[in-house]
């Protein structure tokens, strides 16, 4: 039963949609992430109206969505922005003015300026009321995501727009000059060491021409006077589709509280723009809170920016070279009067605003070994490890993938077996039942207060998608791991009536934490900070085909050896009635008892071998 719920699980997972409300990671594409591939293209059986055709600074505008009694709303999601498609991609991705919250909706984004659904909504209107800002910010347009049901949903349906009386008529034919191609940027890496200063992953890699860039990541850099001459490449494999490549000065080897430079590819004509930010503690490229987002300026530090992008031979390469102040009078930017480790990543675009990194042990985001000293000539490389997190998946796959499992095996299938023989005074397959599910349970709790210590506290796991779940599903099988002892422990006599009750309510509980606790190691070898490499993964998919195919076996067989068993007790029974001496007889052993040791030492010898190679993989990664 175990494994057929885990298989079912596993293979087949339910990927649901936000009911909740959207991530923060939508407000710059407006996606309902978990809903399907792509909104509809269809025209929207929705319409949205506004109560005025004018504003000033400070007024209140109301903004109606309206369906029909057959296109119900079941969510929805809605921003103002700017609506003068001659302004700057950044202009027009600013969110504007705020949102009245109503029943069964929240605000988000950055400054709280857009607003969604904060559960299912079944409704035909919502009518909402939207402040301008208090100085007008020019022309409007309200922007809403609607959903109608999980996979059909339509992506920034717009409004009218909203006239500002103190702004510019909006042109309507706007002609823009396309920008130059730009050239190739060659960067010498035999240099690395001793005319300039170089971090490459992986070690030794070159990226010398577009066509021959071995690099993961590569950072150059070189002073000169009172300012530093970057040189940034990295390689993406065509289906990565990353359009930036970024890298953070940070004090530590975790993100947030980082200065920030991005090279961004537009996905219009490949041009690539150097960008300064600043992540803020908690908050994630995308989610529009990133202070400040500025081109190229020599106000902020950056100046003399070049770039380059191609696919060449189905790889993607994006570089740019700039120059960084040395000192910066600004808190946003951090000076090079001290060392910093370098962390990178690289991803998706929104137009040209820069979305969440991509995930994965090999493509990022990164962290380098070493703090980084940008006035010396020196060569680095590395990885930096967390060794916490790499011990709490450890201990999580000892305890579900092999003390658990085994546990459960010995549970279903072997009560019958060594009917004879003690261990610790208690039955053979109690006692080892017992002591690895109290091993289960002492692995889990420490490799749940390890992942608190590296989170400091509860934290969303820095993952794409449903794996977001890591953490929350953590709480949950730790829960369910520490209840099932406690309920063993209060459990009545075998005789009891109630005792049928605590035996399914201990299956249970038991079953939910094994299936939930196997899932949710998937989603914790996704984890860039796990150090998983890629192929760990399916050695846990093998050994969910092997616990399936073992369970199925016994199951088969038990019921094979049902009614022989069955008949073999009654006839002991029987035999012990008409012997004065037959309580002194020793039980029979069970049919099958060859088979079933060979499928237990089978199951415990293969089990064994491949969370000792799991364990190894992680730990030396």
């Amino acid at each position: 039963m175990y494994a057929i719920v885990l298989g079912i699980l596993t293979v087949f997972p339910a990927v649901l949609g936000f009911s909740g409300g959207p991530p923060d990671t939508a407000c710059a594409d407006m996606f309902p992430s978990g809903h399907g591939p792509a909104g509809q293209t269809i025209p929207a059986p929705y319409s949205i109206q506004l109560s005025a055709e004018n504003y000033a600074g400070g007024d209140t505008v109301g903004v109606t969505i309206s369906g029909t009694a057959s296109d119900m709303i079941k969510g929805f999601f809605i921003q103002a922005r700017r609506a003068d498609p001659s302004l700057s991609a950044v202009d027009r991705a600013e969110i504007l003015g705020s949102f009245a919250t109503i029943a069964n909706t929240k605000t988000a984004c950055a400054n709280n300026a857009a607003l969604s659904h904060s559960a299912q909504l079944n409704t035909q209107t919502v009518a909402l009321m939207w402040t301008a800002p208090s100085a007008p910010a020019g022309h409007i347009k309200f922007y809403v995501t609607i959903v109608k049901a999980r996979a059909t949903f339509w992506v920034e349906e717009e409004s009218m727009i909203l006239q500002d009386p103190t702004a510019p008529a909006i042109a309507t034919n706007v002609t823009t000059t396309p920008r130059p191609p730009q050239p190739a940027i060659l960067i010498d890496t035999a240099g690395c060491g001793s005319t300039k200063g170089c971090y490459r992953e992986p070690d030794n890699c070159a990226c010398n021409s577009p066509d021959r860039c071995s690099c993961d990541y590569l950072l150059t850099w070189e002073l000169n006077a009172n300012k530093v001459a970057f040189e940034m490449a990295a390689s993406l494999s065509e289906g990565d589709d990353a359009r930036y490549v970024a890298f953070g000065l940070s004090t530590d080897i975790q993100m947030g509280d980082d200065s920030v430079i991005a090279c961004v590819a537009s996905p219009n004509d490949n041009f690539v723009s150097v960008y300064s930010y600043y992540n803020n503690a908690g908050e994630t490229p995308g989610s529009g809170s990133i202070f400040p987002r500025v081109a190229c300026n020599p106000a902020f530090g950056v100046d003399d920016c070049e770039g380059y992008f191609a696919s060449v031979n189905g790889r993607r390469l994006i570089q740019c070279t700039f120059t960084r102040d040395v000192t910066v009078n600004n808190d946003m930017v951090m000076s090079f009067n001290r060392d910093y480790y370098l962390l990178f990543a690289k991803g998706k675009t929104a137009g040209e605003i820069v979305q969440k990194h991509v995930f994965d042990h090999q493509h990022g985001p990164l962290a380098s070994k070493l703090p980084i000293n940008f006035m010396m000539k020196k060569t680095y490389s590395g990885r930096a490890s967390y060794p916490l997190v790499k011990a709490h998946g450890i201990l999580m796959i000892i305890a579900w993938v092999l003390t658990s499992s085994i546990a459960i095996i010995m549970a279903r299938y072997y009560k019958n077996m060594w009917p004879n023989d003690k261990l610790c005074g208690e039955k053979v397959w109690f006692t080892n039942h017992r002591t690895l599910q109290i091993s289960t349970l002492l692995f889990t709790i420490i490799a749940f207060i390890l992942i608190f210590l590296e989170a400091m506290g509860y934290s969303q796991m820095d993952a794409p998608g449903i794996m977001v779940a890591h953490p929350i599903l953590g709480i949950i099988v730790t829960a369910f791991c520490v209840i099932n002892p406690i309920m063993s422990l209060c459990r009545c006599h075998p005789g009891d009536d109630w005792r049928p009750c605590f035996n399914w309510f201990h299956w249970l509980v038991g079953t939910i934490a094994f299936v939930l606790g196997s899932i949710n190691i998937f989603f914790g070898m996704n984890s860039h900070k796990s150090g998983t490499p890629w192929w760990v993964t399916w050695i846990m998919v093998v050994w969910i085909l092997i616990h399936f195919i073992v369970e199925i076996t016994l199951e088969i067989h038990q019921c094979c050896m049902h009614k022989k068993n069955k008949d073999k007790q009654e006839m002991f029974e029987m035999s012990k009635k008409s012997d004065p001496r037959g309580d002194l007889t020793p039980t029979p052993e069970p049919s099958g008892r060859r088979f079933k040791t060979f499928m237990l030492a089978f199951y415990v010898i293969v089990t064994f071998i491949l969370v000792a190679v799991m364990v190894i993989a992680i730990a030396v990664s």
